[in-house]
């Protein structure tokens, strides 16, 4: 069944209107019905302009409508959002009945009015008038959409008043209304009152208990429907089953799925769907599996959920893997399994198999579905093909949704193009498309890439005005920026403004403040963080570690050890490499070692951690003998890796040690090395009073030597007296501009060295000179 969109009905309306103003008027019963039914059209559709073309038509064929008629037509206003023109034809009826004063108060409560609404059910009773099921029914519904706790009971209390306190329909609001509110007390109140239960309330009450994790009630309400012999219906299982969401519930699942065939719903769409729905949330893909492939569906949106279930579990192959037997096998597709599939392939960035899936759709005739094209433009924005992504965004001209503008801008800044990213994000507000939180995420992400604090201000500025400053994924976000752009007090005002503090907020202000270098902040927040009752994760740990390490605080540290092992992450890489730092920074590299030894061994965050350690201690013999070790358990060394071994061969003046690493590293292992790495080779050289080799060794490099090399060659010089090596390096260190503070004050030692004390003098003097923001060499600061 095709079912009539927007456009269709609109033209319906507006041929009906010209078909009723060029032609007689006929019978007043055809007129009554007809002009009906299209008042109910516009009124489901919020089609007001033709809405008040009928209107004005039936004005004009008909003097004096009848109730029913003026009941239709407020009823049309009132869905419209048009209260006033709801009123004034509410005005014009002689006699109101409950049906005039629910479409009136009921119009309020959808328009966001709940005053004027509470005001004319005060005057419904006051005009004699009761209220029925159905305005008791609005009024709970008005109460649940507004957050209204107060006026849901006073609703309550007046049910009781005139009569309709056990009546099942009235009945069945008040649970979904209580369950809103999760006063599960007064939810069993109004069950144990009712004197007669239907089917329909009973469903009520299985799904509200079930989606509140009261699963024992839920079953058994649905025992009371066997009880009562009362047939439970398609509700009821699909209730039930939508709230069994774990595998402790699993058995008890199970046997709501047995009940499914002993009263012949294995059949049911619906149903079946719930079922697989409920394998995949209780983790048992395999039973899902089996049982479509037992009973032969061909119900897609089974297929879909199951699909789904496998992607969302993380099995991803098993999801491309099944797909491609839907398709071949059961000839079964629609839009909603497309965009499935391609959810797998852009989280999963397999680009092959999104272009399959395009083509898939193409045949299929999905070319022009937007649902299908919104995935189509998620997919390759996360496979990395942005070109591809904007050609579809173009043939989507005239239906650029928010997630399709959300879709680019998340694309370019997931791509590495943050100026692009916020130059659509303008685009957006341009074309009239206000964004969500999501995309203020993006742009968020997109000025935190360009460590632009101001242009990050101006989206800050703009998402208090949209009312999303309070959603913590925004506020999140905003601390990120604030702590990449240094911007210490941005970070406290968005933090003391946040009046929900989860685990990754307070994660992104101990990380802030330790990236910052507010040490004692980052562990004081720790500690606030815990007595708030939050649960670190192994991110905040790992950053309070790491200040720790930088304020030497070895009993915190060891304090925030034993936390780590309460909580169960001694055992993750990344807390692990932040305590063999720490501990080898604080001089117990004893602990180090013993904590590295409980550790797993096939980790080379914790090797690498590890070597560094040593090499900080000078400890090069058992350098060597841990990466050694560490390619026996079948670890392959990085460049961090060799970074620390030739350290440590440097500090240990283990120069031939040095060098055979360092062409190991290039040639076996094929890692270019960097900067760092010629600097160790280097001063190894220069530790061991090797200058020749030294100098030959900078000469053959296939990069410049930066002021890191010559400044360890200079320090060398130094060390052993070598003065006019020491001169040569200083001269190439002058040429290269390079002369800051520290290579002055080695220029100058180099003169002490050798006894030159008016060259040293004059060194200072022009230091002080031209580096005048510097410290002053041996003069404190405090």
């Amino acid at each position: 069944m095709r079912w009539f969109g927007p456009l269709s009905l609109s033209k319906t309306v507006v041929n009906t209107v010209r078909c009723y103003t060029s032609s007689s008027i006929g019978s007043y019963g055809s007129f009554h019905k007809n002009h009906t039914y299209e008042l109910r059209i516009c009124a489901e559709n919020g089609f007001l302009f033709y809405g008040k073309a009928l209107h004005a038509h039936m004005l004009k064929a008909v003097p004096r409508t009848d109730l029913f008629l003026s009941n239709s037509l407020a009823n049309m206003y009132s869905k419209c959002m048009c209260m006033e023109d709801a009123c004034r034809v509410f005005d014009e009826i002689t006699h109101p009945d409950v049906v005039s004063w629910n479409t009136i108060i009921g119009g309020y409560f959808i328009s966001g009015s709940k005053v004027l609404a509470s005001r004319w059910l005060r005057r419904m009773l006051l005009c004699g008038v009761l209220p029925d099921q159905f305005t008791l029914s609005g009024l709970l519904k008005g109460c649940i959409s507004a957050g209204d706790l107060g006026i849901g009971l006073q609703s309550h209390a007046l049910s009781i008043k005139v009569g309709l306190g056990g009546d099942a329909f009235v009945g069945s609001g008040l649970v979904e209304f209580y369950a809103q509110f999760n006063c599960l007390d007064e939810l069993r109140k109004v069950s144990d009152g009712l004197v007669y239960k239907d089917a329909v309330f009973v469903n009520t009450m299985i799904g509200v208990l079930a989606k509140s994790g009261n699963l024992a009630e839920a079953v058994e309400n649905f025992k009371w429907i066997l009880a009562s012999l009362l047939a439970p219906t398609r509700a009821s299982f699909v209730n039930f089953l939508s709230a069994v969401d774990n595998c402790d519930a699993l058995e008890m699942g199970m046997q709501i799925h047995g009940s499914v065939i002993k009263f012949g719903f294995e059949s049911d769409g619906c149903v079946e769907n719930s079922l697989v729905g409920m394998y995949a949330n209780c983790d048992a893909m395999g039973h899902a599996s089996d049982m479509l492939i037992y009973t032969g569906s061909s119900n897609v949106m089974s297929w879909t959920t199951l699909i789904d279930g496998y992607a969302s579990s993380g099995f991803l192959q098993d999801a491309m893997e099944l797909f491609c037997l839907v398709y071949n096998e059961l000839s079964v597709i629609d839009n909603i399994l497309l965009a499935c599939i391609l959810g797998v392939s852009a989280t999963s960035e397999c680009l092959d198999l999104g272009t399959q899936v395009h083509s898939i759709a193409l045949r299929a005739g999905f070319e022009s579905d937007l649902c299908v094209m919104e995935a189509l433009m998620d997919m390759y924005a996360k496979c990395s093909s942005m070109e591809i992504t904007l050609k579809i965004f173009c043939q989507i001209n005239d239906h650029h949704s928010l997630f399709s503008w959300t879709t680019v801008i998340s694309g370019f800044v997931h791509n590495g193009f943050p100026n692009e990213a916020l130059v659509s994000f303008c685009k957006m507000r341009t074309e009239g498309v206000d964004p969500d939180s999501v995309a203020c995420i993006s742009a968020l992400m997109a000025c935190t890439n360009l460590h632009s604090v101001d242009q990050g201000e101006q989206i800050h500025a703009f998402i208090i005005k949209g009312g999303f400053e309070t959603v913590i994924y925004v506020q999140t976000a905003l601390l990120s920026l604030y702590v990449d752009g240094g911007d210490l007090s941005g970070v406290r005002k968005v933090f003391g403004k946040m009046h929900r503090r989860d685990v990754i907020s307070w994660t992104a202000l101990i990380s802030g403040y330790t990236k910052l270098g507010y040490h004692e902040e980052a562990v004081d927040s720790l500690f606030k963080m815990l007595q708030e009752g939050v649960e670190p994760n192994q991110f905040t740990l790992a950053s309070t570690v790491t200040a720790c390490t930088k304020l030497t605080a070895t009993e915190i540290g060891e304090f925030i050890h034993s936390l780590i092992i309460k909580s169960g992450f001694e055992t993750h890489k990344v807390v692990g490499s932040a305590l063999i730092d720490m501990y080898s920074k604080c001089g117990k590299i004893g602990n180090a070692i013993k904590y590295f030894k409980e550790m797993p061994k096939s980790d080379i965050v914790l090797w690498n951690a590890l070597l560094a350690g040593y090499a900080q201690h000078g400890y090069c013999s058992e350098v060597l003998r841990a990466i050694e070790e560490m390619q026996i358990y079948g670890v392959e060394p990085d460049c961090v890796t060799f970074l620390a071994v030739l350290s440590g061969c440097s500090h240990g003046g283990f120069a031939n040690e040095a060098i055979k690493y360092f062409i190991l590293m290039s040639e076996k292992y094929q890692i270019s090395p960097m900067t760092e790495h010629f600097s160790c080779i280097v001063d190894a050289f220069g530790r061991a009073g090797m200058f020749k080799e030294a100098v030959e060794f900078i000469e053959g490099m296939k990069i410049e030597p930066g002021i890191v090399i010559l400044r360890t060659l200079l320090s060398s010089c130094i060390v052993h007296g070598c003065i006019q090596l020491g001169l040569a390096v200083a001269a190439k260190m002058i040429m290269l501009g390079k002369c800051d503070t520290g290579t002055y004050v080695l220029l100058s030692k180099l003169f002490s060295v050798g006894e030159r004390w008016n060259d040293a003098k004059k060194v200072r003097e022009v230091m002080e000179t031209k580096c005048l923001e510097g410290k002053k060499v041996g003069r404190s600061w405090i």
